[in-house]
């Protein structure tokens, strides 16, 4: 509804030009002007001094050394040499099974309510974006109600990419029934994690193509299914391989008729290679990969691996889960902690494509901080600043890219370039030096920020529109 301006001009011309002075402001599309920033573009490695960059509704529409008039109403933001960059990218999130404090792990989430997890996984969201990061993909539980709020304002958060129920054979890394739900005389599929559609048992071929068919029915991006053992499940041992053949091409038969990829969650050399045989383009983790012709696979087949870097740590066996010598989570640690030396230089010397992600899970929302800023200093430590740039932007980026025709958000994402989506943070310093300015901690036991926000984070732009401005 258009709101008229009263002008001190007789009635019938007052009406007349204050709906034409209306009419021409609306139809100036929104701008908002950087000037004085010195930025990262999310590919080279160096900031481009001084420099301006002009955002037209959502989008960047121009970049340049020289200064850029936009329009008469362009919303101007000095940045003071501060660093402009894309918003960061964490391709592997799990929003519904994110700020908990429950020491039954996993297990927890079956004595909850939607209504309680759908409020946490809210928070978990908005502690991803005004953390700096404009994007995450989930790789488990979440189907598309929040994003459909999200994208029409009524809630703030990220954009967010969807696998949908995680995909598990019974006994897999997604079976997370009690003893007794699994265990009962009528082998039941459908404990609580289940019902609540975080996860899905499937066994046998026709089984696999249903799950994954029903998690893009409730809008999911992609799919992921669970192709080896993992650590924070206490019923499957990390060596074991998961799914048959038949079941892994089942799910990427159903993705690419909807021209988008399948990811499966994979630690060692066979899982890995079955995955990528089978056509499968995301693998989650590898971590305990040690062949030099797997990480080839991973490069000849275009395939990205999203590592969990805090998994390779001598600080996890400080965890009380995960250090505990009466579980066998600890013995699952250990073999991942010994393997790092061969991974880190594998994954360096065939520079495959790596995409950032920190996987957290059942912490409370301040362990959460400590965790994400944890995973940044690992990818530091493991690849450097440059490397975990790119990777935080463009290479994921370019990985959400690859959801195809499926994609919900097809302009470019994790580069600062023209046509892209104007998902834009300001800086206090320089990241390609200190990463610490984006949050980065090598210290997995400090004490966790009390804020959401980074204070070397003062501005926050998604979708070109301002979500944090302390400048």
């Amino acid at each position: 509804m258009k709101t008229f301006r009263k002008f001190l001009l007789p009635l019938s011309l007052a009406c007349t030009f204050s709906a034409f002075a209306v009419d021409n402001e609306q139809e100036l599309p929104t701008q908002t002007l950087f000037r004085n920033v010195n930025i990262f573009n999310g590919v080279d490695n160096k900031l481009y001094q001084n420099h301006y960059v002009l955002v037209e509704k959502n989008i960047i529409k121009q970049v340049s050394a020289t200064e850029i008039q936009g329009h008469k109403n362009v919303v101007v933001i000095d940045g003071a040499g501060r660093t402009l960059m894309p918003g960061l990218i964490d391709a592997h999130v799990h929003l519904n099974l994110q700020n908990l404090d429950n020491p039954a792990a996993i297990d927890g989430v079956s004595n909850m309510t939607w209504e309680e997890i759908g409020a946490l996984a809210y928070d978990a969201a908005q502690e991803y974006l005004y953390s700096g990061f404009t994007t995450v993909r989930d790789l488990c539980g979440m189907h598309d109600g929040m994003r459909k709020h999200i994208e029409a304002g009524t809630l703030i958060g990220p954009r967010i990419y969807l696998a949908g129920a995680c995909i598990s054979q019974t006994s897999g890394h997604g079976d997370w029934r009690t003893n007794a739900q699994a265990l009962g005389d009528d082998g039941n599929k459908n404990g609580q994690v289940q019902k609540l559609g975080i996860s899905t048992l499937a066994d046998g071929a026709d089984e696999v193509l249903k799950a994954c068919r029903n998690s893009l029915a409730g809008g999911a991006d992609f799919c992921k299914m669970m192709a080896g053992g993992g650590v924070t499940s206490m019923r499957d041992p990390i060596h074991s391989i998961q799914g048959t053949m038949d079941e892994l091409r089942a799910m990427t038969t159903a993705t690419k008729q909807w021209d988008t990829i399948g990811a499966v969650h994979a630690y060692h050399d066979d899982s890995v290679n079955r995955a990528l045989d089978a056509g499968v383009m995301s693998i989650e983790h590898g971590n305990l990969m040690t062949e030099k012709s797997t990480f080839k696979n991973v490069k000849k087949k275009g395939a990205y691996l999203v590592p969990a870097m805090a998994g390779f740590s001598n600080q996890l066996l400080k965890h009380p889960q995960y250090g505990n010598p009466d579980l066998p989570l600890k013995a699952k640690v250990e073999q991942i902690i010994k393997n790092y030396e061969n991974w880190i230089a594998l994954a360096n010397a065939t520079d495959i494509n790596i995409g950032y992600g920190t996987d957290v899970v059942v912490s409370s929302k301040l362990a959460s901080r400590g965790i994400r800023d944890f995973q940044m200093g690992q990818f530091v430590e493991g690849f450097g600043n440059y490397k975990t740039l790119v990777y935080m932007t463009s290479n994921n980026g370019k990985l959400m890219a690859l959801t195809g025709k499926n994609n919900p958000y097809p302009s470019k994402l994790g580069v600062i370039e023209e046509g892209a989506y104007a998902d834009i943070i300001l800086v206090d310093g320089n990241p390609l030096k200190d990463l610490s300015v984006l949050g980065a901690s090598f210290d997995m036991w400090a004490t966790p920020r009390e804020e959401r926000t980074i204070k070397t984070i003062p501005f926050v732009m998604k979708d070109g529109k301002i979500v944090y401005n302390k400048l």
